[in-house]
């Protein structure tokens, strides 16, 4: 009776540590493979075929069907260039250069990836919008704060409760040589400028 009641809790362990790691790796990405780049991070090659069940899923849980590597890059980030957690109650500037990619475009989520709400219903800028200095460059603010140019709103609730959001940076029809450098690109930087 105890060799039967050992092996029925060893089960039992087994069975809840699978499902645990199962769920993490599903809702987090926990497990898919990272490369990072001044705070930018992305996976490697989700269009892969060969991908793990457990990346699969973690796509499929995302609602995301993203493109090869030789077709897109699809970088993220949840910290500054400083390595801070965005928070909504701070201000950033989102200072770039435009990328070697036939179209790119910069967004803001909340930490599900999904659109961050605002008042103002505008949640990114792309190479056909954006407003650039005179050099060719551009600044983007990211606040709750009103800004004149090119501004991405997070909305005052969130900054009350010093919410967290994330940013994608996509870049389309890129040059094939990108994709060996990834972690050598010039992306832009996330500077934060205060925090309420």
């Amino acid at each position: 009776m105890k060799l039967f009641l050992g092996i029925m809790v060893a089960i039992l362990v087994g069975l809840l540590i699978g499902i645990i790691t199962a769920f993490q790796a599903i809702s987090t990405g926990w497990g898919v493979d990272v490369q990072q780049n001044n705070g930018w991070r992305i996976h490697k090659n989700l269009a892969d075929p060969q991908l793990s069940v457990y990346a699969k899923a973690y796509l499929v849980n995302s609602g995301h069907l993203p493109l090869p590597q030789d077709q897109a890059l699809y970088f993220f980030t949840y910290v500054d260039s400083a390595g801070q957690a965005l928070e909504a109650n701070c201000q950033y500037t989102l200072e770039g250069d435009d990328m070697d990619a036939f179209w790119w475009s910069v967004s803001l989520h909340n930490v599900d990836f999904k659109q961050f709400e605002n008042s103002s219903r505008r949640y990114s800028f792309n190479m056909s919008n954006i407003i650039r200095k005179s050099d060719g460059r551009y600044d983007i603010a990211i606040s709750a704060a009103v800004k004149q140019g090119n501004w991405l709103p997070l909305n005052q609730t969130a900054a009350q409760d010093n919410a967290r959001f994330m940013m994608s940076l996509r870049l389309y029809g890129i040059d094939k040589k990108m994709i060996e450098d990834i972690e050598q690109l010039t992306l832009p930087i996330l500077v934060n400028r205060g925090c309420i």
